[in-house]
């Protein structure tokens, strides 16, 4: 099935020469960013199986086809092609680029900087991400790199085809000054043309920052009333093109009906049905009505889902990902749908800015392996993650939003599938709520789409933890392991130590804390091969790392260049209780999930989980009955945090100990109720 995964990604996101709905990437339209960037992957990990079946593998072999067919065709829409007055990135050479991968994206100078398939309605809808990068002295822009005080020269040309005379127009704002000519007539405004294909120009310049670029056929939006090409149309374009786009469209259309309906038959309960409907739309409804705020405390109430009567047949993590995973995609969706397809302007200077530029480096600029800067003082993996995720969506940042989204439930499910296999179905939906709820109720709910590496770090790690537990059985999910802790690892150095501690879940789940003083008993069920693996995985991706940094600066080290010293706690020649003292602080930041800390109700899960942790350990009875590899991956979790403290953006330095926190916190309450849990029954009792 990874060969039908791999051929359903490549037929929804290669991009199209003939706009539609669904013309693969740039997802720059509503639906086709929510279905193909979010909806595609979540169904991949619901419902892999409908990829075995013949409707499905039909329509995904149909949309290959009309991909493949597609670029027999001349690419529809203009050409834009965007001059600033000003140089505005080192290391470029002519005009800029837009993360449009139609429009000649590896060339050092671009015959167009993006490819207009619809209007641009104000200045957020043009493709000038080119905004967010540094000038060329590499300081931060100027009032005159951006708008409004920046003066850019705008190009656009291509070809309009109509079977009818009609009339050509521009509507635009007086910011938006030009000439438009047609058919080689200058400075018209609106051009009446026979039957057949005309050329089209507009120069002009973009002034002050109240943009519209608004090409009209016959006073309605041009864009689907006419044929618009970057070269002149061929008859196969002309008699051709209308059935590939519906044809593509239809595919699509098909695809995802079909796999949402066999993902919903495969749940076969109703209540949990009934509950993650009723979830979604109230959550749709309170976004969609701007109740902020009760939309976040909504997200709380998803505890109600653990009072649903489900079958004990659907008492599975993909039941799970029905009832948390489906409210909680919609709250991170709805929000998103305004982004898509325009531009962020990010604050110049800060962190997330600085990601970007990086991003911009690598992809458009093609230092893949440079990342950016020969040093990573700001952390490595996340910038290129960021080019990767604007090379799907686009000038706009919304795959920020959606990816980071993703990675806060992926640790949710990690903690259902512990805390499941501890104290059963109930315990496991209440262990992956309270992460979600912790993060949008606290501190760091703004981090969400902000543009930093801390939640990608968190996603890869609790990934790997996932199939670290089922590494025992199978050699590829130990494997996968070790890949996905080194990414985590790579996006926030600062977690090695919780990536080492990925390794713990090589130790049977019903092997209580209290087995740590009797290593004998339980030491033989241990998968070696698991923390082999992991543990050689991350010496090889920090020996690459080494190596790198050496290519670039002569200096075989893993943390040469990074912010390791400017954080650490430690120092030469001090006295130890002041180390001591500046540990306890660091450590107590990371669990309060403030910055500078204090006792926040919000976080009260956080620390709580970490009390279990060390009752745990001490030996406190109940208390060690937790998993003994819940409470070493905990111990791993904060152990940086003992020996470097981080600084700025409150709340993105405890990112990463939520779900393993609030996981201990629901595996110790389920300690003390009634009934012994799994690890109580162990072998060593």
């Amino acid at each position: 099935m990874c060969a039908w995964a791999v051929a359903a990604a490549v037929a929804l996101l290669w991009p199209s020469r003939i706009a539609s709905a669904f013309d693969g990437v740039p997802l720059d339209q509503p639906l086709e960013a929510i279905l193909i960037g979010l909806a595609f992957p979540w169904l991949l990990v619901c419902d892999v199986a409908f990829l075995r079946r013949r409707f499905g593998r039909i329509m995904i072999v149909v949309l290959l086809v009309s991909r493949v067919a597609s670029q027999f065709f001349t690419q529809e829409g203009w050409c834009v092609q965007f001059e600033p007055t000003r140089p505005y990135v080192i290391s470029q050479a002519g005009v800029p680029h837009a993360w449009d991968v139609r429009a000649d994206w590896r060339s050092p100078n671009p015959a167009c900087s993006a490819i207009e398939t619809r209007s641009y309605h104000s200045l957020a809808e043009f493709p000038v991400w080119f905004f967010n990068l540094p000038p060329a002295t590499e300081g931060f822009p100027v009032a005159a790199d951006r708008p409004p005080a920046a003066v850019t020269r705008i190009r656009v040309t291509g070809f309009l085809h109509s079977s009818r005379a009609g009339t050509i127009q521009i509507e635009r704002t007086p910011d938006v000054q030009g000439a438009l000519s047609v058919d080689g007539r200058r400075d018209v405004e609106a051009a009446p043309v026979g039957p057949g294909t005309h050329l089209l120009v507009f120069d002009g310049l973009l002034k002050g920052a109240e943009w519209r670029f608004v090409p009209e056929w016959n006073g309605q939006d041009l864009w689907g009333q006419a044929l618009a090409t970057t070269r002149p149309p061929r008859r196969i374009d002309i008699v051709y093109s209308g059935a590939v786009r519906m044809i593509t469209t239809v595919a699509v259309v098909c695809l995802f009906a079909g796999w949402i309906a066999s993902a919903i038959a495969a749940i076969r309960d109703a209540a949990v049905l009934a509950w993650a409907t009723t979830a979604a739309l109230i959550l749709a409804w309170l976004l969609i009505g701007d109740h902020d705020d009760a939309a976040r405390w909504a997200i709380v109430a998803l505890i109600g889902a653990a009072a649903v009567p489900v079958r004990p047949a659907a008492r599975s993590l993909r039941t799970a990902t029905w009832m948390i995973g489906v409210p909680w995609l919609v709250f991170v969706s709805v929000p998103a749908l305004a982004a898509v397809g325009r531009v962020t302007l990010y604050e110049a200077g800060n962190d997330f800015w600085t990601f970007q530029r990086y991003a911009y480096r690598i992809v458009m600029q093609g230092f893949w392996l440079e990342g950016g800067s020969a040093t990573f003082w700001f952390q490595p993996l996340y910038r290129w993650i960021a080019g990767v995720l604007h090379l799907a969506f686009g000038d706009s940042s919304v795959g920020e939003r959606l990816w980071d989204g993703s990675c806060l439930l992926l640790g949710a499910l990690f903690n259902f599938s512990v805390a499941n296999r501890f104290a059963g179905f109930r315990a496991g939906l209440l262990a992956a709520v309270l992460p979600l709820a912790v993060f949008v109720l606290g501190t760091p709910h703004y981090l969400m789409g902000r543009g930093l590496g801390e939640i990608s770090s968190a996603g890869f790690i609790y990934v790997a933890a996932a199939f670290a537990l089922d590494g025992e059985r199978r050699n590829a999910a130990a494997f996968a392991a070790g890949l996905l802790a080194a990414l985590g690892f790579y996006a926030r150095l600062n977690n090695l130590p919780m990536a080492v501690g990925v390794a713990a879940f090589a130790i049977p789940g019903d092997v209580p804390a209290r087995a740590l003083v009797s290593g004998r008993a339980w030491w033989s069920r241990v998968s070696w091969r698991s923390i082999v693996v992991i543990w050689c995985s991350l010496a090889l991706a920090a020996l690459f790392l080494a190596w790198r940094t050496w290519h670039f600066t002569g200096v075989f080290s893993v943390f040469y260049g990074t912010q390791r010293d400017h954080l650490a706690l430690w120092s030469a020649g001090m006295p130890w209780y002041i180390a001591a003292r500046r540990s306890i602080e660091s450590v107590w930041m990371v669990l309060s999930v403030n910055d500078p800390p204090r006792l926040d109700p919000f976080a009260l899960p956080v620390v709580g989980g970490a009390i279990v942790c060390v009752l745990a350990v001490v030996g406190v009875p109940r208390f060690r009955d937790v998993p003994l590899s819940l409470v070493l991956f905990f111990f791993t979790s904060i152990a940086g945090a003992i020996v470097a403290r981080g600084s700025a953006y409150a709340g993105r330095f405890s990112v990463h100990v939520l779900p393993v926190t609030t996981a201990a916190l629901v595996c110790g309450l389920a300690a003390w109720g009634p009934g012994p849990p799994m690890a109580a029954r162990g072998p060593l009792e």
